[in-house]
């Protein structure tokens, strides 16, 4: 799968720092930065947002708000949603995508890995599944 994205240099120390187990239970930082991207304006973690620019599929933005959940937006879309699947995480880590979907991965303050997918047939995401693969 293609991996196309653009992480922020706060993500790419969590994502580090993860690596080596250093991390807590929280779920996020507890300070909030203004996000907007496609002109629609959000607060998410210290982490920020990746914009991602899909090869098959609309480009998208993702972030994670001070509460940990899990949001993304893209042209059109009216606002900053919710990701289903009622996922909490730390940040974004990972973007994977194919001709059938695309695939995000997040990380937890605790270091677990989830994934989404969206099956580009259905336009559908999943629910959250946890993951210790380099992919989802």
């Amino acid at each position: 799968m293609k991996s196309r994205f653009r992480l922020s240099a706060a993500a790419a120390a969590a994502v580090s720092l993860a690596a080596f187990g250093v991390v807590g239970m929280s779920s996020s930082p507890a300070a909030a930065a203004s996000a907007t991207c496609f002109g629609y304006t959000g607060n998410v973690n210290d982490y920020g947002y990746n914009y991602v620019d899909w090869q098959y599929g609309p480009d998208e933005c993702f972030g994670v708000a001070p509460s940990g959940t899990i949001w993304h937006t893209w042209s059109g879309a009216g606002g900053w949603k919710e990701m289903p699947g009622n996922g909490k995480a730390l940040s974004f880590v990972a973007f994977f995508e194919s001709s059938a979907g695309k695939a995000v991965k997040v990380v937890t303050a605790a270091g677990n890995y989830y994934c989404n997918y969206d099956d580009y047939a259905t336009n559908t995401w999943g629910g959250w599944y946890a993951t210790n693969t380099d992919h989802c």
